[in-house]
C-alpha cells in the first residue's frame, strides 16, 4: 500500500477588487478574511476559526501598511517585501507605503476570462 503525502492546498483568492494573495484558509473563512484586509470590526457570532482568518486579513492590511508586505504590480498579487528584493526587484518599486493597491490590467495567467464573482452575479441576473 502505498502513501501519500498530500501537499498545502492553497487557493488564490481577491482580497479586493485590486489584490490576490494565495493562501490556505479554508474557503468558508474568505469572507473573514476580506472583512479583517477592508478593516471592518470582528463580528462576534463568528467561530474560532473565521476570527482567525479576520486577523490574518488585518495583519497584512498593517503590514501593508508599514510597507513589510507589497502588491506585485505585474500580477496584483500581495506578497513579502523579501520575496519581491529576491527577485531583483528595486526596493523602490517592492514598497507600498501608500497601502492603495495598484490596479492590474494583465489577468493572462488566468485560465478563465471572468472572475467568479462576475460570473455568479451574471447567473443570478438571469436566474
Amino acid at each position: 500500500m502505498s502513501t501519500v503525502s498530500k501537499e498545502p492546498n492553497f487557493m488564490l483568492i481577491d482580497l479586493t477588487d485590486n489584490v490576490w494573495v494565495n493562501t490556505l484558509i479554508p474557503s468558508a473563512n474568505h469572507a473573514a478574511l476580506r472583512c479583517g484586509f477592508a478593516g471592518y470590526p470582528v463580528n462576534p457570532r463568528w467561530n474560532a476559526a473565521k476570527f482567525k482568518a479576520w486577523k490574518t486579513g488585518r495583519q497584512w492590511r498593517e503590514a501593508l501598511a508599514q510597507g513589510e508586505m507589497a502588491v506585485r504590480s505585474h500580477d496584483s498579487m500581495l506578497v513579502p517585501v523579501s520575496e519581491l528584493n529576491e527577485n531583483g526587484l528595486e526596493e523602490k518599486e517592492a514598497k507600498a507605503s501608500d497601502s492603495q493597491p495598484v490596479a492590474s490590467t494583465n489577468h493572462s495567467r488566468f485560465k478563465f476570462p471572468l472572475r467568479p464573482k462576475q460570473i455568479l452575479a451574471a447567473f443570478h441576473a438571469v436566474s
